[in-house]
């Protein structure tokens, strides 16, 4: 293979692992209540016709900015219990940016965002 093949073979696996690494997920979590709902850090698409219910801080705290997937997780586990109180069934989890100016988080003690949808059509129904 020549140089310039095997340097479109390199770029071309770089670009198909790096599209799947910024892509936000969201997935399917039962409530202890029974109900499905799902939560992620993307905003529902139009396709499922949702109308917003509320949005509230949850604490991310300094530990969040030490271990940002434990307190997604965490904060997103508390969304999903949360929801069918609010009569949602979609949970959007907004966790405070990694802004910084001269090397200093400015977002440091900001609180992550829930956002609580009620949905008429989630894939899978």
């Amino acid at each position: 293979m020549s140089k310039n093949g095997v340097t479109i073979v390199v770029v071309a696996a770089a670009l198909a692992a790096c599209s799947t690494v910024g892509q936000l997920t969201v997935k399917d979590y039962q409530a202890k209540s029974g109900q499905r709902v799902m939560a992620g850090q993307a905003a529902p698409k139009a396709d499922y016709q949702c109308q917003k219910l509320a949005q509230e801080r949850h604490d991310w705290g300094m530990k969040g900015n030490l271990d940002k997937s434990g307190a997604t997780q965490r904060v997103t586990a508390a969304a999903v219990e949360a929801a069918p109180g609010r009569g949602a069934n979609y949970a959007h989890v907004m966790p405070p940016s990694d802004t910084s100016i001269g090397g200093v988080n400015i977002n440091a003690f900001k609180d992550a965002q829930v956002v609580y949808f009620k949905c008429a059509s989630l894939p899978g129904q």
